[in-house]
């Protein structure tokens, strides 16, 4: 008869196994993510795409029209000031965002 605590140290190992498993098998996959990278080419020439519309003119146009009615909004006690906030951080995360992954991104490797 197995007790409770030698249940859990079974339980533990054999989740430790499976855990180093899969990291070997993922070890082993670099040259074929690698070899894959012309698979998603038309994927990331759409997403590029879509970030050059969501940043270009036309989103720089719309956001600034959009600040000053939400501005003119908030100051006439139209909207609250929270919404107001929120406006204007979202757009800050749309025309920031490269940068802000790129930051990350770069963090993460050196």
């Amino acid at each position: 008869m197995m007790t409770t605590t030698n249940l859990k140290i079974k339980s533990a190992m054999s989740l430790s196994g499976k855990g180093l498993l899969i990291a070997a098998t993922v070890a082993c996959q670099c040259g074929l993510a690698h070899a894959a990278g012309d698979v998603f080419q038309p994927i990331n020439n759409v997403f590029t795409t879509l970030l050059q519309f969501m940043t270009g003119t036309f989103a720089t146009t719309a956001a600034t029209i959009a600040c000053a009615a939400v501005g003119y909004m908030a100051l006439t006690s139209r909207i609250p000031w929270a919404w107001c906030f929120s406006i204007i951080v979202g757009i800050a995360f749309i025309f920031g965002g490269a940068q802000l992954v790129q930051s990350m991104s770069a963090g993460l490797s050196g």
